[in-house]
């Protein structure tokens, strides 16, 4: 076995785990989109977090592999499905709030390049962020008694 084959057998390991990770942010983003504000909403933002960390480790792969990410054009005026923009009740506290905003412009702006690196970055801020978030809700949901949660 010569070395562009291990490379290339290396290459193609990172782009099933890209296209795994890139499901798995593309099926948390769903969860959010058809979503009503209700007690499951401390999950799915631990499910964005989660997505998000698998984005940026994959995309750290893909850096380490001289891979490139493929810029989308016009991302940075994209916004998030409803239930996490801003103005919309969203449940929480509002400076995690602020600084998730922060993560999705900074996001945005990421993917409109190529540097595999920066996209991991703001994946792993993003992550942070929206787990720092889940905490938080989930927090509040358990203190809220369960007549008043149950009608959320």
């Amino acid at each position: 076995m010569s070395f562009r084959d291990d490379l290339d057998r290396q290459r193609a390991q990172i782009m099933r785990a890209v296209r795994q990770a890139s499901a798995d942010w593309a099926e948390a983003m769903r969860a959010h989109k058809l979503a009503p504000p209700d007690a499951g909403f401390a999950a799915r933002l631990r499910a964005l977090s989660e997505a998000a960390g698998h984005e940026q480790v994959a995309w750290e792969h893909a850096h380490a592999a001289g891979l490139l990410w493929r810029p989308i054009p016009g991302a940075e005026n994209a916004e998030p499905p409803y239930e996490l923009r801003a103005g919309t009740g969203r449940r929480g506290p509002t400076e995690l709030w602020a600084r998730f905003d922060e993560t999705v412009v900074a996001l945005n702006r990421a993917i409109t390049g190529s540097s595999a690196a920066v996209v991991a970055d703001a994946f792993g801020e993003l992550a942070d962020a929206a787990g720092e978030l889940a905490t938080a809700v989930d927090g509040e949901d358990e203190a809220q008694p369960r007549t008043a949660r149950d009608a959320a």
